[in-house]
């Protein structure tokens, strides 16, 4: 099969319309192809080619290499025109210049042909590369439905990236023909292995699309002809699920488990979370309410305002970062969102910060810290929940790790997204941001008119969303006035609880944006260090807030927190 490619090297390397090339010429173009559109010397072409090159070699592979280039041209000039090709003279078929080197122009460079494919140029004083656009390839159609497939599968759209990938899988025929010698092995296992990267992906997107059985019987084949294919035992594990067979994936996950054990491997996180699927008691849908109902746990100390969202599951509290308030949490598209997501396995709820929202004010007289550390426990009580889930972003994560340290019977499990122990660069601390930064980054964002702009620092990937940005000034507005949400922000990036690690004792999932663009991965990674039990867990996306950007934080998220 074609699929109107020039060249194919996935399988037996040849040249559409043209003669068969010789095994050596086959290898030569093979290389050139995988290599594309990087150039490869003659001295690298001879050390892949032969195990112990001839003195002949480079003679040889000059001609292999005019014999590619003829082929090439042969073919270019049938793809635009069969029956203008098949009336012209033999020399102007196959592209032969005046200089009579078939497909190569007086100064050395593979002739183009009306249709854009040039051919292989030489580069430099003795490399070569394979001047033929990507759509040309069956290598570069191929690469070029993995990108599309995902895409597709990140849409949502399982079913169309599933038949993107059938289709490369048509045209990867067999392995890549390279040389049998030593330079050439690393090489092929390289091509094998994205071979198997292929299979496992389309495999995947039919675990996950409408049709999930129609995986199930490839997947129970190759699972079985090499049991320690993780990858595979994952979508084989959902697929059977999906399609109603819990108790035999439950089977599966248990066989994959003994054959990793065996070898002394420990189970991967994707079939973890495989298994856990089939374990989670089909989702509820939670509305959430149009406007939180808002009450106040109150003692001696003072008020705090807090709502609960949801009843079902273990009770979770999740604190907010920064200026986010509990009476406009729900206006917001992407935190309604994202908390409907969480109420649909927990009893969810929120609360407001002393200084912040409808929370009494902060009391000068004592370390704020240690008054939103009351602020948990003063609705735990007031809500009668004897211990729960804790959930905090960004600043709240000082919250977290405070209360978790002073009251480790009350916390469940903990789950800490985009959090530090201190915001702040000192000498035994090399993370986040110098001090003079951070007061700058301070006063700009909470001064109006200074030109910060606070949403491209937390959300970059809603930067243009305007109603979010709406959304978002608004709350910030209303929580608290300037002078307070300075002061708010001052103790937030200057508080340090690296001593109270050794103290939290819950469970805890470190989660962590790997391009963060306000929190320095360090952080991350200090916490997962130093915490006693504590597990880091990267994903992609920017954001510092837990509720934007990509969904796979909350779904680790979730998958932990109902485990």
């Amino acid at each position: 099969m074609w699929s109107g490619c020039v060249v194919r090297v996935l399988g037996t390397a040849g040249v559409r319309e043209a003669p068969r090339l010789e095994r050596k010429a086959r290898e030569v173009l093979t290389i050139l192809t995988v290599h594309a559109p990087a150039a490869v010397t003659l001295d690298e072409l001879a050390r892949l080619l032969w195990d112990d090159p001839p003195p002949s070699a480079v003679k040889t592979l000059r001609a292999h290499i005019s014999r590619i280039r003829a082929a090439i041209a042969l073919s270019a000039a049938a793809v635009v025109s069969p029956s203008a090709a098949a009336g012209m003279s033999p020399s102007a078929a196959v592209g032969v210049p005046p200089s009579g080197v078939a497909g190569v122009s007086p100064s050395g460079v593979a002739g183009v042909s009306p249709s854009g494919v040039a051919g292989v140029e030489r580069v430099g004083r003795d490399g070569y590369r394979l001047a033929v656009a990507s759509e040309h390839t069956d290598v570069g159609l191929v690469a070029a439905a993995r990108v599309r497939a995902r895409g597709l599968l990140a849409d949502g759209r399982a079913d169309s990236a599933a038949a993107v990938l059938a289709e490369a899988r048509e045209l990867w025929r067999g392995d890549p023909e390279l040389p049998d010698t030593v330079a050439a092995a690393a090489l092929r296992q390289g091509w094998r292995q994205e071979r198997r990267l292929l299979v496992q992906e389309h495999l995947g997107c039919l675990a996950a699309g409408a049709d999930p059985a129609s995986a199930l019987g490839e997947l129970e084949r190759l699972t079985a002809a090499d049991p320690l294919d993780e990858p595979l035992w994952a979508h084989y594990v959902r697929a059977l699920n999906r399609a109603g067979r819990p108790t035999e994936a439950l089977r599966a996950a248990a066989t994959a488990r003994a054959a990793l054990v065996e070898v002394g491997l420990d189970p991967s996180p994707a079939l973890s979370a495989a298994q856990t699927e089939v374990l989670r008691p089909p989702a509820v849908q939670t509305e959430m309410p149009e406007k939180v109902r808002v009450s106040y746990a109150t003692d001696a100390s003072g008020s705090t305002a807090y709502t609960r969202l949801s009843e079902r599951g273990h009770d979770l509290v999740v604190l907010n970062p920064a200026m986010l308030t509990i009476d406009g949490l729900l206006d917001g598209a992407q935190a309604r969102a994202a908390l409907t997501a969480l109420a649909g396995h927990a009893a969810v709820v929120c609360l407001d910060r002393r200084g912040i929202g409808l929370s009494d004010p902060l009391d000068p007289a004592r370390p704020p810290l240690e008054q939103w550390a009351d602020d948990v426990r003063r609705v735990l009580d007031a809500a009668a929940i004897p211990r729960a889930d804790l959930f905090a972003n960004f600043d709240t994560g000082l919250v977290a790790l405070e209360f978790a340290a002073r009251h480790p019977s009350r916390v469940r499990r903990l789950v800490l997204a985009q959090c530090f122990p201190r915001y702040t660069r000192s000498d035994d601390y090399p993370y986040g941001l110098d001090r003079r930064t951070t007061e700058t980054l301070i006063r700009d964002t909470v001064s109006p008119g200074r030109g910060t702009d606070s949403v491209a620092q937390a959300a970059p990937s809603v930067v243009a969303d305007e109603a979010f940005r709406q959304w978002w000034n608004r709350l910030g507005r209303r929580a608290a006035a300037p002078a307070v949400a300075t002061a708010i922000r001052a103790v937030a990036t200057g508080a340090d609880v690296r001593h109270r690690l050794p103290e939290v004792t819950a469970p805890t999932l470190i989660l962590h944006r790997r391009n963060c663009l306000n929190v320095d991965i360090g952080h991350a990674r200090y916490l997962a260090t130093h915490l006693p039990s504590a597990h880091l867990r990267t994903t992609p996306g920017t954001d510092a807030l837990w509720f934007t950007d990509s969904a796979e934080l909350r779904r680790y998220a979730a998958d932990f927190l109902t485990a």
